[in-house]
């Protein structure tokens, strides 16, 4: 194997027809609407260049804005080909990479191919989300420092890798996990750099040039855009944006339930992430990379150690009790795929020799026979999960936040508790206009001062008696009577942390929301049974079929399913079984799985 491979035109040519192949896969299964995740919160920071959660995404923002000027009928499918390029070009990287390795080109056409059909790579390809920016990043900060390592005196490719870690780490933080990696290269180049210490300083240069895209915040911010979170007004709030201040540490996640469980569960879920056939080719790639590349088999694994299981075990997200807890996780695992993707391609070289050394009259045609092989199974994959993952049809995000603001009367206000309810109405009514005949407040961010002062700038006619939310001392029960003209609708649940309102208000089921009500007014059961059949006949719950049970789908499933549930734990309070039984079975038709409509049949019979 030759030191230094030269990418000719042909070499071009297949890596065009990767990213081809890919891109087309990806724009047929792409979501065409929002769906549940961050996906509509940073397309509507896109689309209205406004600011998203912690730490901002400026890169992304404003790559989305760009595509969201495309002329497409689907404003959310604008957004959303910004993941379906990234994710192709980083499969074209991939092959260019490996093939940069390897000098075989059928070899890295099969581990770029591998990488496009792991279905949980094709998944994160299809919405707007900051993964696919990251992973092609990524994926361009390993090709240079492949291409330095192995011409050290063309410091262009080095200097080009720090610009790119500056860049990524201005849309995702996680690559700060490659930086291990990246210094073993170093260490690996030590004499170059010794020799021409001015070097590194370049480099800190255009690392720091690379971070510049997170001036737009301040900028953005200052020309108080309709979603901006964060307010940032200094370079104190642009710190505590950008270092996730609010999220708190290491959690990913700040909501209650989905911290601890076993790290081993995680790590379990990491390993399956990979598929069999590509765990099996990558493990024999790292010993054909042991002894042909040894600076890069250390390189993968020490990239792979810290993106994969050292975060993973870190993250500190209970999969086992939080079902959707591994939806927010295997996001995370798209950098760990990416950096051991090349080691694929070592991984054909390695059973085609085997093949060349035990069966002789196969010797030339051993690499055609593998990758051969390699490339059914590639089609095998996508047929077993093009429905699966198909996204192109979705429409579960945008039909809940219709029926959920067509519920609340106007001028009213509604309070939504989780991102996976709430995202959708806020996308719907800043971006689409819909539904602003309601105030909506997101509950989990009033606690947040930043958060109080903006919704006073932009509804001063809702009076908030505190500069920010306490349970205890701060609560909704002050928030609630003193706006006391307006009726108050809740999203979701409020959880265990207030109980203000327990004394003097009930929640009066009021199809998807629950009204906060004054115990003084009386309601029986059959004016609200009555009250939701109305309702409940304008609203489109998904088929349970159709939805990804592991996403907060299923949370809106709940919602939709939660009134029949909650209607026969009523009528079984008083002992009216027929009616119960009536109500839990509804309850079921629409949510199969819901646990407690099950637990109520078997009560009552």
């Amino acid at each position: 194997m030759s030191n230094v491979t030269r990418l000719d035109g042909k070499s071009w040519t297949i890596a065009a027809a990767i990213v081809l192949l890919a891109g087309v896969l990806y724009f047929l299964t792409a979501a065409r609407d929002i769906v549940v995740g961050d996906t509509p919160e940073l397309i509507t920071a896109a689309i209205s260049l406004g600011v998203a959660h912690p730490p901002g995404y400026p890169l992304f923002t404003m790559l989305g804005h760009l595509l969201s000027l495309l002329p497409l009928s689907s404003i959310p499918l604008r957004v959303n080909l910004l993941a379906v390029a990234c994710g192709a070009l980083t499969v074209g990287v991939v092959y260019l990479t490996a093939f940069r390795l390897t000098t075989s080109r059928f070899a890295g056409a099969v581990a770029a191919l591998f990488l496009a059909v792991n279905p949980t790579f094709w998944a994160w390809s299809l919405v707007g989300e900051v993964f696919q920016l990251n992973n092609l990043l990524a994926a361009l900060l390993i090709y240079f420092l492949v291409l330095w390592h192995e011409r050290p005196l063309r410091t262009g490719f080095l200097l080009a890798s720090s610009f790119l870690t500056g860049l990524a780490l201005a849309n995702h933080h996680t690559i700060v996990l490659l930086a291990p990696a990246f210094c073993f290269v170093l260490w690996q180049r030590r004499d170059v750099i010794f020799a021409r210490p001015a070097i590194m300083a370049w480099c800190l240069v255009l690392f720091l040039l690379g971070l510049l895209p997170y001036l737009y915040i301040p900028w953005a911010s200052a020309h108080h855009p309709a979603y901006n979170w964060g307010n940032v007004s200094s370079v104190r709030d642009l710190i505590d944006l950008i270092t996730r201040k609010s999220y708190g540490g290491r959690r990913l996640v700040s909501t209650p339930g989905y911290s601890g469980g076993s790290p081993f569960a995680r790590l379990i879920a990491l390993g399956l992430s990979f598929g069999p056939l590509a765990a099996t080719l990558i493990a024999l790639g790292a010993i054909q990379a042991h002894r042909s590349r040894r600076w890069y088999f250390w390189f993968s694994i020490i990239a792979f150690v810290f993106a994969g299981p050292f975060f993973v075990w870190i993250s500190n997200l209970n999969i086992a009790t939080a079902p959707s807890a591994l939806f927010v996780l295997q996001r995370f695992f798209l950098l760990s795929q990416v950096v051991l993707a090349p080691l694929v391609a070592f991984g054909v070289l390695f059973i085609a020799e085997l093949i060349a050394s035990f069966v002789l009259p196969l010797r030339i045609a051993a690499m055609p026979i593998v990758a051969t092989a390699c490339l059914i199974a590639v089609a095998t994959t996508v047929r077993m999960n093009y429905r699966k993952i198909d996204q192109s049809h979705n429409s579960i995000a945008r039909r809940f936040g219709e029926d959920v603001l067509a519920t609340a009367e106007p001028n009213s206000i509604l309070l939504g508790t989780g991102d996976g309810l709430v995202f959708p109405l806020i996308y719907l009514q800043t971006i689409e206009g819909v539904g602003q005949h309601v105030t909506l407040i997101a509950l989990p961010l009033l606690s947040a001062d930043w958060y109080v002062r903006q919704l006073r700038e932009r509804h001063p006619d809702f009076i908030i008696p505190f500069d920010r939310y306490d349970p205890r001392s701060n609560n909704l029960k002050m928030l609630v009577e003193a706006n006391s003209n307006r009726k108050f609708y809740l999203l979701g649940s409020i959880g265990d942390a207030d109980h203000s309102l327990d004394h003097d208000y009930y929640a009066y089921q009021h199809g998807l929301l629950n009204v906060i009500e004054s115990k003084s007014k009386r309601f029986t059961i059959q004016e609200m049974v009555d009250d939701n059949e109305q309702l409940s006949k304008r609203y489109r719950p998904p088929a349970p079929k159709a939805i990804r049970s592991e996403t907060f789908e299923h949370d809106i499933l709940d919602v939709y399913a939660w009134p029949a549930l909650r209607f026969g734990g009523e009528y079984e309070r008083v002992g009216a079984k027929v009616e119960a039984r009536t109500w839990y079975e509804r309850a079921l038709a629409i949510d199969p799985d819901l646990s407690l409509a099950r637990e109520g049949l078997a009560r009552i019979r």
